[in-house]
């Protein structure tokens, strides 16, 4: 059976041009895997309305797509197009939301007390965050300003189920989030509120890595396509390491005792057997 997969959609032209490197891709590629989420793919766009839209929809549009998460592009200045995209993408109005606008006066409140703002009274361009595509849900972000938001996209389609098989556990709805790209908010909403709400339920694939010291990836060309015969329901892949000239080979898997035994099959494979 297949895991419910996940695509990230990471939003900045900063990103594009080099002059940020992303690291909330990592950080949600690596907790969702360990999640029983694993990431499908992630798409880099920049910040146009018509490029982000587009690649939501396609997320939407994908019933072997579980969760879809939108990373940046909800600030307060004209450059923060994602929550006009991702209505469009929704086919859905752009609204103000109460909750979100709540959220947002509650922190310029606590910024005016600490001195930090000169009025309690969201500016324009802070009400601007709380617009957002009607009919979702507000999530908490305790580090920051910008309101994540979640739209529930309805039930998993069974469409796609051949190809990709039923999903480990059955996924009664798919999800839409958009998270703030500011490293620390994204992390403390994925970690504190996405991870343990709406990716349950499911488990990690079972992971095996083997270090062979001094040996190159054409030594294993011929046995990790005969292992690729063997376990079809095995993923291997070869990772050259920088420092010690070791070669790591990386199963993985949805059954621990297959993984396990592909490993075993890549040694004896290795000395020739």
């Amino acid at each position: 059976m297949a895991l419910p997969q996940t695509l990230l959609v990471l939003v900045g032209d900063e990103l594009l041009g080099g002059f940020t490197t992303d690291a909330n891709g990592a950080l949600a590629a690596r907790r969702l895997f360990e999640a029983g989420y694993p990431v499908r793919r992630i798409e880099v766009v920049g910040d146009s309305i018509d490029d982000i839209a587009t690649a939501v929809r396609r997320g939407i549009d994908d019933p072997t797509v579980a969760r879809v998460i939108v990373a940046g592009g909800i600030g307060p200045t004209p450059d923060d197009r994602t929550h006009e995209a991702v209505a469009r993408a929704l086919g859905r109005e752009l609204v103000e939301d109460p909750a979100a606008y709540r959220h947002v006066q509650s922190v310029v409140a606590r910024m005016h007390a600490a001195g930090w703002v000169p009025s309690p009274t969201p500016t324009p361009a802070n009400r601007r965050m709380a617009r957002m595509a009607a009919g979702g849900r507000i999530l908490d972000n305790w580090r920051g300003m910008a309101p994540p938001l979640a739209v529930e996209l309805g039930p998993a389609a069974a469409a796609g189920a051949a190809e990709a098989g039923e999903p480990w556990p059955p996924v009664p709805s798919r999800w839409l989030f958009v998270l703030p790209g500011v490293p620390r908010e994204f992390a403390a909403v994925l970690e504190e509120v996405l991870i343990p709400e709406y990716f349950s339920g499911s488990r990690a694939l079972a992971v095996v890595e083997v270090r062979f010291p001094g040996a190159t990836e054409a030594d294993f060309a011929a046995p990790m396509e005969r292992l690729a015969r063997e376990y079809p329901d095995v993923a291997v892949g070869s990772y050259p390491q920088q420092a010690g000239r070791d070669l790591v080979i990386r199963l993985r898997g949805e059954d621990p005792e297959r993984v396990r035994a592909a490993a075993e099959r890549l040694g004896q494979l290795r000395a020739g057997g």
